[in-house]
């Protein structure tokens, strides 16, 4: 029996190469790649417009006669699959062995002189890409491989650029591989090179351009103008942030991070502010030295899947944070550096982008696509708009941020997509998404923390309570005088000639219009707070209704059964007992129905949006009762400890007594859903203690997740939660506590959670009201 060979049509094999290489920009970035795993130092690509060939070249290590027979004529062999670390311990980043096919997409004529530093022994390489169009097989097909001693620098003696060859002469010796393609497929305009360019100016982190250079030549460039990553280095930023996560059993899942304050200046008075607002411990931290820390991986994103940490590997980032401008206001407030004049780098170097190897993986942080914003920054900034000295969360936005992710091929769970455009989605990428926003985090909190320190500073340096009662003190002293003016005779009309006291006098403005004014404004604020304290009402109506959709979708569809199974009982079995058993079910479901209304509505009544003296142990009695008979059938019971004391009354919305504690116990009951307990309970008390009305709340949950221990107050801010799945995307609202705590701050009250850093399990929270005097019913 013969054996019969397989064969491919040459056209097929090449039209396998052009599927994986399609556009001209990824078939240029395909060849660069190859500089670098060929551990070059300096590569150039250079269009000579004159004579209309393209050029491309590396110092690399160059390629024997071996490798180019048995790996670069082999179609879909690589020597990178099985040993990819080079010898200067790169990784190499290509492995499919169709990168050659890079050259065909943009030549149909292709030369290669290589040399791997033997004496002055070269090989000449030669190929013609048309010849793959002829209907014959690929064993048919060949290119021409002969020995030759021409030098580099003679092979580049038709260049119209005399700048290309001093720096052959400069970064060249023996070694290295030099293609010369002709009968181009594309008319290279400036247009195409300008493109090109900047493609290959993020196509490497910057970081690594200290042992790896690009340059991109015309027939005008200087070797200083060809050099892609030249625009960086009058780069300015305001923070800087570098991250490492080892993920092996020795690292223990630590994350290692350094942070840069850059955004400062406080000028000849330094001490003296640092002194002021408590930074003066950490003076060195706005000079250059970066705040060192190791995390635990939980703090940066808790509650994941442990088998999909383990599989996402190793990885590592720089971010940098740049503000595209800012206003005199906050320069001055915030001492913040004079940013006129800053290069803005961000069509070229924006957006944070992702390396595998140190060889850009696109298309994140393109600024031309959508996956610019890949992490969904501006959406997060739309979601919490807050300033960066304000109660509310600070986020940066995408426009903000620019920076470098690095993975390498190592990092299994994390493969390029088929045709190397992106990564495929896994649980792991999502994951690694996560994990950026927990660094973000990290230097969005130390900016406003900073930040909120020289705004309190500089308010109180600058006092608009001081200026709002010298207004008040000027128009009463205006009206005292205008009245006793009207009562003397024959007086000097004050209303023509006003006493210059200075101020406002002094400028024409009457302190009694300007009191108006300041009143009018302290009104609409006030009726905003109004606003804003309903929503949070509103919000927590939301959360609630949100966190037990499922057992409302339950009621509705048992409701829905028993009224079916009672009307079929009357009609096909005229069988009014059964019917009756069955409207009874259905009776009971509906007082089910009713509890939870009694939860959610109740709270927004007309009674309870206004402002009275309330009598806080009836309020508190009938909130338990509603919430025991919602969770009745979760075996969760709320127990409250102060129904027997002496009234405590506060002035207040009682509605938002019912916010507090419906956030509170909507997730005590989410903490029972996530793990069994033996016992159910919510513990409620209340007392009066000094000038504070005390409300003691725990429960006998999970308690807090590791990553608040801590640091337990950080629960309490905007959009904070350990509610994720199994990918560690956020699931929960982060809202509930962040609404509790606004509220206390309303009512001058502060809040303990200090508990909870030495308790294994349950959650422990202490609200202190302040007892307020006289307030006018709203």
């Amino acid at each position: 029996m013969a054996r019969i060979p397989f064969n491919v049509d040459a056209y097929t094999a090449r039209l396998i190469g052009r599927e994986n290489v399609s556009r001209l920009e990824g078939a240029v970035i395909e060849l660069i790649k190859n500089t670098y795993d060929a551990d070059a130092s300096c590569c150039f690509l250079y269009y000579d417009e004159k004579t209309d060939i393209l050029y491309l070249a590396d110092n690399g290590c160059g390629m024997t006669e071996d490798i180019i027979r048995n790996h670069w004529m082999t179609i879909g062999r690589s020597s990178k699959r099985n040993t990819f670390v080079s010898n200067k311990g790169r990784i190499q980043t290509g492995e499919k062995g169709i990168g050659r096919f890079a050259l065909d997409r943009i030549a149909d004529k292709c030369q290669m002189l290589t040399g791997v530093g033997k004496d002055n022994e070269k090989l000449l390489w030669t190929v013609d890409w048309s010849f793959f169009s002829e209907g014959k097989n690929i064993t048919e097909i060949g290119a021409e491989l002969e020995e030759t001693n021409i030098s580099f620098h003679d092979f580049l003696s038709e260049c119209t650029n005399q700048e290309v060859l001093t720096l052959v002469m400069q970064q060249w010796d023996q070694k290295g591989t030099i293609f010369k393609l002709t009968e181009l497929r594309e008319r290279w305009e400036e247009d195409l090179l300008h493109r090109i360019r900047e493609n290959l100016a993020s196509l490497i982190p910057y970081e690594l351009s200290s042992v790896y250079k690009i340059y991109c030549f015309n027939n005008r460039d200087t070797i200083e103008s060809a050099e892609v990553l030249s625009d960086w280095e009058s780069f300015s930023y305001d923070y800087k942030i570098e991250f490492e996560f080892i993920n092996n059993s020795k690292a223990d899942n630590k994350v290692e991070v350094k942070l840069w304050r850059a955004e400062y200046d406080f000028g000849y008075a330094e001490d003296t502010i640092l002194k002021e607002t408590g930074l003066e411990g950490e003076k060195q931290y706005f000079h250059g030295k970066p705040i060192e820390r190791v995390y635990d991986f939980d703090e940066i994103v808790s509650g994941t899947n442990e088998i999909i940490r383990e599989r996402t590997g190793t990885f590592s980032g720089v971010l940098y944070f740049a503000k595209r401008n800012t206003v005199p206001r906050d320069q001055e407030r915030f001492f913040q550096k004079d940013i006129t004049g800053r290069i803005d780098v961000r069509d070229t170097f924006g957006g944070i982008k992702i390396y595998r190897d140190n060889f850009r993986v696109r298309p994140y942080g393109d600024p031309k696509t959508s996956a610019y914003d890949w992490l969904q920054l501006s959406r997060r900034k739309m979601a919490s708009p807050a300033g960066v000295a304000s109660k509310g969360v600070w986020r940066v936005n995408a426009d903000q941020m620019l920076g470098s992710i690095f993975i390498s091929r190592m990092n299994v769970a994390l493969p390029d997509q088929s045709n190397r455009e992106g990564i495929v989605e896994t649980p792991e990428f999502y994951l690694v998404q996560e994990f950026v926003k927990g660094i973000l985090e990290i230097l969005e909190k130390d900016r406003q923390y900073v930040t909120r320190l020289l705004a309190e500073y500089y308010d109180r340096t600058h006092p608009v309570d001081v200026i709002q009662e010298e207004i008040n003190r000027k128009a009463a002293l205006q009206k005292r005088d205008k009245s006793r003016t009207k009562q003397s005779k024959g007086g000097v009309n004050s209303e023509k000639q006003p006493q210059k006291e200075g101020g406002l006098l002094e400028v024409g403005i009457d302190p009694q219009d300007a009191k108006i004014a300041l009143d009018s404004k302290d009104e609409q604020i006030e009726e905003l707070e109004n606003e804003i304290k309903m929503l949070r009402t509103l919000a927590t109506t939301g959360i609630v209704t949100n966190t037990y959709i499922h057992e409302f979708k339950t009621l509705s569809h048992r409701l829905s059964m028993k009224i079916v199974m009672a009307k079929e009982a009357i009609e096909k079995d005229q069988n009014m007992e059964d019917a009756l058993i069955y409207v009874n079910q259905a009776n009971e479901i509906r007082e089910a129905f009713n509890s939870w209304f009694q939860v959610t509505i109740d709270a927004v009544k007309k009674d309870k949006r206004r402002r009275k003296k309330t009598n806080l142990i009836p309020l508190l009695v009938s909130a338990v009762d509603s919430w025991n008979k919602t969770l009745k059938a979760k075996q969760i019971e709320v127990i409250f400890d102060g129904e027997d004391r002496e009234d405590i009354y506060l002035k207040c919305f009682p509605y938002e007594i019912d916010t507090i504690v419906n956030n509170l116990i909507a997730n005590s009951t989410a903490s029972f859903d996530k793990k069994r307990t033996k016992e159910k309970k919510i513990y409620i008390d209340i007392k009066e203690e000094k000038e504070y009305i005390r409300i003691d709340y725990s429960d006998t949950g999970i308690g807090l997740n590791s990553m608040y221990k801590k640091e337990p107050n950080k629960i309490l801010e905007v959009f904070e939660t350990d509610k994720r799945d199994m990918s560690g995307q956020k699931i929960g609202t982060g809202m509930g506590l962040w609404i509790v705590n606004n509220t206390i701050q309303d009512y001058k009250g502060k809040i303990d959670l200090s508990k909870n850093s030495t308790t294994e399990t349950g959650f422990y929270i202490t609200l202190f009201l302040k007892k307020m005097g006289e307030v006018k019913d709203v």
